[in-house]
């Protein structure tokens, strides 16, 4: 296989696997926006536990944490699982494996 046609499949690579990581990040915030709401709003309060009714202002911070916490990341986890880095192993280094 050429080169020219190793670089054309490898963009392609990444925009499926950039879009795969997209569309499973939207699934996430979206259950914890789901789960965020139902807690906000007390749906269904009468199935709950006990001690869900008793600490669902924790719960709400929690959640809402993880929400904002993968909503401010999504771009930096979106890049690093697209565009991965090789690590250089033994006998790269040009100056030896102990610089002196």
């Amino acid at each position: 296989m050429s080169k020219l046609r190793k670089h054309s499949d490898q963009p392609d690579h990444k925009k499926q696997m950039a879009r795969t990581v997209k569309q499973r990040m939207t699934i996430v915030i979206s259950f914890l926006m789901v789960i965020l709401v139902v807690l906000i709003f007390g749906i269904g309060e009468t199935w709950w536990s006990t001690w869900m009714v008793e600490h669902r202002k924790q719960l709400v911070g929690v959640v809402l944490f993880f929400a904002v916490f993968l909503v401010v990341l999504s771009p930096v986890i979106v890049e690093a699982t697209s565009n991965t880095r090789t690590l250089s192993g033994p006998g790269k280094n040009p100056q030896g494996p102990w610089p002196e």
